[in-house]
Formats: structure tokens, sequence, C-alpha cells
């Protein structure tokens, strides 16, 4: 196939991760510059460019995991740099799904995937949560299902499943590409267990005595700078989040179990009548609404 060969040698490259952002690189030097950190939606980091190998960043980044509810087991570095979104796997009958990936991940945290059945499937919302998706691509040699509308950002990883708008990779488990925060931003509902894994569509504040539950939630297009979404774009989320029947929605960073459909459209119908803003908004004034 042509230009395959000379492709194929370039995934072989040494991996390099941004210490701002946890975006990877392969290249055959430490890179001149990060370009998820230059982009518009993150910021550049102030001290300078820092890259770690995966080695180093195994040794500075501890990696754990839990299984947050049964089945959906949670990955996450602590301490970490940067912005440390989780990773997600999603055991099924029909196999198992990766959602997300975070920053690296152990090769103990490695070996406790490939034990519970390994990954038929990898997806990710949007690039500020692909992190170590290559890993998991080594290694477990999952179908890679992201949007073709980001696929300029998976310079490190081989797609090879790209889809438009909507794709249901396993049975039950629906991959919705909602656009607004990226191009290719997308969503991953989970129909059996009512689930929606939102990625940056959505942001929650938690309460300090029980991280499954959300006080706030807000919207943007750009979290870290601030920006809110368009109208437009906050009608092309409504459509694509009201069919869907979910009672909790997931972050890459929060796990909100008292946040549901009815919450979500809530928060963007009340941003819909009036100029949109991106300022948190307590759930209980879109519960007495």
């Amino acid at each position: 196939m042509p230009g395959y060969l000379p492709f194929a040698g370039a995934l072989k490259l040494p991996a390099f991760i941004c210490d701002n952002c946890g975006f990877w690189q392969r290249h055959f030097a430490v890179p001149p510059a990060c370009p998820m950190c230059l982009d518009a939606r993150h910021v550049v980091p102030q001290d300078g460019w820092c890259f770690h190998g995966v080695a180093e960043a195994q040794r500075r980044f501890p990696c754990h995991w839990a299984e947050v509810e049964p089945g959906v087991w949670r990955f996450w570095n602590e301490p970490v740099s940067g912005i440390g979104p989780s990773a997600y796997l999603i055991v099924t009958a029909a196999g198992n799904m990766g959602f997300e990936a975070c920053p690296v991940f152990s090769e103990a945290a490695l070996d406790h995937i490939a034990a519970l059945g390994g990954m038929a499937v990898l997806s990710a919302s949007h690039p500020h949560s692909y992190g170590a998706l290559a890993q998991l691509q080594d290694r477990f040699d999952p179908e890679l299902a992201l949007p073709a509308a980001d696929f300029t950002w998976s310079a490190a990883l081989q797609v090879s499943w790209p889809y438009d708008d909507h794709l249901e990779p396993l049975p039950g488990l629906e991959l919705h590409r909602t656009a607004g925060h990226f191009d290719g931003h997308a969503v991953l509902y989970d129909r059996a267990r009512k689930i929606l894994f939102c990625g940056d569509a959505l942001k929650f504040e938690l309460d300090p005595g029980n991280p499954r539950r959300a006080r706030t939630i807000s919207a943007h297009k750009a979290f870290v700078r601030g920006v809110p979404l368009t109208p437009a774009e906050l009608r092309r989320y409504r459509e694509v989040f009201a069919p869907l029947d979910f009672t909790q929605t997931w972050t890459p960073f929060e796990q909100a179990a008292n946040a549901g459909r009815t919450e979500v459209l809530a928060l963007i119908d009340s941003m819909l009548a009036r100029r949109p803003h991106a300022y948190p908004v307590p759930l209980s004034e879109l519960t007495e609404a």
C-alpha cells in the first residue's frame, strides 16, 4: 500500500510527553514545541517547554485505578503535571472499550487491563484527553475509533476506524460527535449503565465531602481561557444529548452521579435563553427552574 511502510516506521519513533498538557508526540528527538499547548484552547508553559520520555513519565507520575461502577474502571495519575485527565475502561460481554487516556500508564496498570480481558476498541472525546492512547494501542492493538474531524491531532496514533457523526463500535456503546469544543469533539454513551462520558463538553465542581456529587455545571469553548460556546454550538449539543437517556455524566476529571440529561438540558436551555456564558451554574438553580 503506497505510503504505508514509511508511516509504520514513524510509529516506532520514541514518544515524548508534554509536561504542561500531557499530549504525546512521536519524534526523532525532543520536540521543539507542543502543538496542543500552542492551540488557542490551551496555554503555553510560562517557564518553557519540558518533555518526558515514557519511562521517565512512569517514574514521575504514579498510575492508580479503581472500579467506579461495576464494570467501569478509572485510571489516573497522581501526582501529575499538566491537566491530568482520567482514562476509562468499560467491560462488556462483547469486548472491552477504552475511552480517554491518562497522561501515562504504568506497566502494572497495563497488566491490570490485560487481566480484565484487554481492549477491543479504543476512542477518546478530543485531543486534550488523548494522553497515552499510544501506549494502549501498542499493548492491545484495539480498533482505534476517532472522529475524522480531529484526524489532524492523531499523528502519534494509527486510526483504524474513523467516523463522521455516530458510531456504535460495541453493542450498547455509542459515540456521538458534538463538535463545539473541538470540531471532532465526541461523547460516549453507555446505554446499559445510562452514563454519558461527555469529554470536555461539560465541566463540574464537586462536593468536597462527596466526589460523586456535583455542585455546579458549566460548558465552555475553552475552559482554561473562559471562552463560551456559541448559540449554534449549544444547539448542536442539545441535539445530540436530548435523545440519550443518561442519569450520570462523567468528564475526564469528574464522575457526577447526580447530573444527567435533565440537568444538562436545563443548563443548555438557560444559556440559549440569553447570551451564552462560561461560568458555573449551581445544580440547585437548574433543579428549581
